[in-house]
């Protein structure tokens, strides 16, 4: 039986889904961009696309990640028998669905109910995205008075009583609104959103012209859907390449446009409202947001000046995952977090070789190394900058079985 204990090439799996763009994710690997989008780059044990590992050095073949820990669970990842979570490189060419996950409790009553198939699995899944390039996102609602004022100024009737409601009930007044738009508005006010969100754009602050000019991207793909609206519910949020944004559970959210990794619970709980062709369950979607203001918010890390070069440890409150992000200038060797924790490392830029005491890994960008459980301690050394991905396991909080 071949040991697990060395730094293991990790092959990730493509997903064509046709928000993605073209170029990001080949140019990142190394490859020509075919023409058709490429949306993410999965490397994860997650059954509807397990990345590939190869367990000898030259092999051709390799074994599905789910299938390695169902066989060998104890050496891959110590405890557990799944992978807590799951690594992406996510690109964003245009809006993606107005969507929510479920908390933990919400997700195992639902799941062990049936729930009409809204829950495809008993867990949470909460996820962080770290910028590779600017990005825009809709998370969370914003402050009532605000949304408000923002509606308002559409000039639209039909939203005038939520507007007055939102003045006069604050953030309880989100649940109907959103009801209303989803079961009972139509493409005619989907249309007139449209124009008069170009209208009042005219002259407007640089942040509520970003709102309404959103609305206009968002009607390119979705022109009769009412959920167009939705900039100026949620709260419009941009990141820098560098910066992060965690998104809990019942937090509303969209990513708009841009590139970068995503780590999530290993979990596909997906619930949407609108800006989609896929299934929409509004019931459910509704009955497990967060209806505050100031959820979804950016992530600061913990920075630390090492003499190898910089670690940035994005620390999320949960159990499932970290990730830290590791500039390498290659005057010493970068000890790798986690040794008692299944690891991958995605390499970013630069070239970088991954080496324990078993073995060793050459990495460029976009290609990955799994550390089982079993490989211990590990370092980096070269120049470049790499993604890791381990369990968090914060003080007080214990994976799930």
């Amino acid at each position: 039986m071949t040991p697990l204990d060395r730094p293991l090439r990790l092959l990730p799996r493509v997903r064509n889904y046709d928000w993605g763009t073209p170029d990001f994710i080949p140019r990142l690997c190394g490859r020509e961009p075919t023409g058709r989008p490429e949306a993410e780059l999965w490397l994860g044990s997650h059954p509807d696309a397990p990345a590939g590992v190869v367990l000898r050095s030259g092999d051709a073949g390799s074994i599905p990640l789910d299938r390695l820990i169902a066989e060998r669970p104890i050496e891959v990842l110590g405890r557990g028998s799944a992978l807590p979570f799951l690594t992406k490189v996510l690109s964003a060419g245009r809006p993606l669905s107005i969507q929510a996950h479920p908390s933990r409790e919400q997700a195992a009553r639902g799941f062990a109910a049936g729930a009409s198939g809204s829950y495809r699995d008993p867990n949470h899944k909460p996820e962080l995205l770290y910028a590779l390039t600017p990005f825009s996102a809709l998370s969370g609602f914003r402050p009532p008075a605000e949304a408000a004022s923002l509606l308002g100024a559409l000039g639209l009737e039909e939203l005038e009583p939520h507007v007055q409601r939102l003045e006069s009930e604050g953030a309880a007044a989100y649940r109907p609104l959103l009801a209303t738009l989803r079961e009972r508005a139509g493409a005619q006010l989907a249309v007139r959103t449209t124009r008069a969100a170009r209208l009042a754009a005219e002259g407007a602050d640089p942040e509520r012209g970003q709102a309404l000019h959103w609305i206009d991207r968002i009607a390119d793909s979705h022109p009769e859907d009412p959920l167009v609206v939705a900039p100026l519910i949620l709260r419009l949020i941009h990141l820098e390449p560098g910066q992060a944004l965690f998104t809990g559970p019942g937090v509303p959210h969209s990513y708009l446009e841009g590139s970068g990794v995503e780590v999530m619970a290993n979990s596909d709980n997906v619930l949407r409202l609108g800006l989609t062709s896929k299934r929409v369950e509004a019931r459910e979607f509704l009955d497990i947001l967060v209806y505050e203001t100031g959820a979804g918010t950016k992530l600061e890390p913990e920075v630390d000046e090492l003499p190898w070069g910089r670690r940035s440890a994005f620390t999320p409150p949960v159990a499932d995952f970290r990730l830290d992000i590791m500039e390498i200038t290659g005057a010493a060797a970068a000890l790798l977090p986690g040794e008692t924790s299944p690891r991958i490392v995605l390499a970013l830029e630069g070239g970088v070789e991954i080496r324990n005491s078993a073995g060793a890994q050459s990495l460029r960008p976009g290609q990955a190394t799994l550390l089982t459980a079993s490989a211990g301690a590990a370092n980096a050394t070269g120049a470049g900058r790499i993604a890791v991905t381990m369990p968090n396991r914060p003080k007080g909080q214990e994976l799930a079985p």
